[in-house]
């Protein structure tokens, strides 16, 4: 099936904060960011029910950036996160941008991987982004130290 993505004012935004809380960032950094004027907010619709979020920062001078995704637990593994991730890109295309940045954690291999099947490359490293997250917190055994940012091109 097919997800419905839309634009959502910033101000009614609430209702994407259990979605987003798998975020390593606490409610409030999250609330914040959703509030944010230069952040634009989707949510993804599945026959009715709210099936996935994106905030992003789109920037008139390159490149603009994915602060958050999600999809629900409940549908993960089953291409909604893709759907998402193509609308962005077909927007990105529509705004006449050319490149998009998203960062995860060193250790969140699946992202890693997920955003790569999805066109991203590699492009740099932000050192010990994650240190404010006490007490740490580990993934796959390896702790969370540094953000992974992924690049998206348009060709």
């Amino acid at each position: 099936m097919s997800l419905v993505t839309e634009q959502i004012p910033n101000t009614e935004t609430t209702f994407l904060l259990p979605i987003l809380s798998d975020a390593e960032e606490g409610e409030e950094r999250i609330r914040a960011t959703l509030l944010d004027p230069t952040c634009t907010v989707y949510a993804s619709w599945l026959d009715g029910q709210l099936a996935g979020a994106a905030v992003i920062r789109w920037e008139e001078e390159e490149p603009s950036e994915i602060v958050y995704i999600a999809v629900a637990p409940d549908l993960r593994g089953c291409g909604y996160g893709k759907q998402i991730i193509h609308f962005l890109q077909e927007e990105l295309r529509r705004r006449r941008g050319h490149s998009l940045l998203v960062g995860t954690a060193n250790a969140a291999l699946e992202n890693i991987a997920f955003y790569q099947k999805c066109g991203f490359r590699m492009s740099e490293i932000r050192r010990d982004y994650f240190a404010y997250i006490q007490p740490p917190i580990a993934e796959h055994g390896i702790v969370l130290r540094d953000m992974v940012v992924l690049r998206y091109d348009l060709e």
